[in-house]
């Protein structure tokens, strides 16, 4: 199954595009778009009334809908999946400058993942995963190493890194814009269909997803 792990819509205050206008682009591309994950800044919509949008959306167009949050912290840009009322108790995740190292371990805690998104553009993520590992060991087990607006050079060094720490390396578009320069580029391939944002993570986890380059985008 393939799922982009990173994107984001209207809400996010950099983007002006709409859910849909992701799924009508996943769904004319024919390549097979499995699940899409918006990931907003410092933003992760509870209100029923974008459920049931999303909802609506994933079955119409037959792509599962997740939600995460790409969660402003001291270190930079962490993917959260898996957000719980208790995560969201204990932390304002619309503030900027989180602590990294309490909010990796309670995500962990609550069966959800933290991952660094991009970490060797504009992060300290990237100088900092070996220090983070052995302090965290699995709460900390994957990093996105293929991004689609990375430069190559960052993505390499993402790739470096995720190999030499045991890290599961996952991809994820970064898309503002349902266009093909941000849209349908990179995504992650997980070994099993997951419909549920907690078998997303469960599979992360355990190491049963691997970055995805969509044809023709290499």
């Amino acid at each position: 199954m393939i799922a982009d792990l990173h994107v984001h819509t209207r809400l996010s205050s950099d983007s002006n595009a709409a859910p849909e206008q992701y799924l009508e682009f996943a769904k004319s591309s024919g390549h097979g778009l499995g699940a899409i994950c918006f990931t907003e800044h410092r933003l992760f919509p509870s209100d029923r009334e974008v459920g049931r949008l999303y909802e609506e959306l994933a079955e119409q167009f037959q792509i599962a809908i997740f939600k995460g949050i790409e969660a402003d912290t001291d270190l930079g840009h962490l993917l959260l999946f898996g957000v719980t009322d208790e995560v969201m108790r204990r932390f304002d995740l619309t503030a900027r400058m989180l602590k990294s190292d309490s909010l990796i371990e309670v995500l962990h805690h609550e069966g959800g993942v933290a991952i660094p998104a991009h970490p060797f553009r504009g992060s300290g993520y990237g100088s900092r995963l070996d220090a983070l590992l052995s302090r965290h060991g699995a709460a900390l087990g994957a990093v996105e190493v293929l991004n689609g607006q990375n430069s190559i050079e960052e993505n390499r060094r993402a790739q470096d890194a995720a190999l030499k720490l045991g890290l599961t390396a996952v991809g994820g578009s970064d898309a503002h814009f349902a266009t093909a320069k941000w849209f349908m580029t990179i995504a992650t391939e997980f070994e099993r269909d997951v419909h549920a944002v907690e078998q997303l993570c469960a599979e992360i986890r355990a190491g049963r997803a691997r970055p995805y380059v969509f044809p023709g985008s290499d």
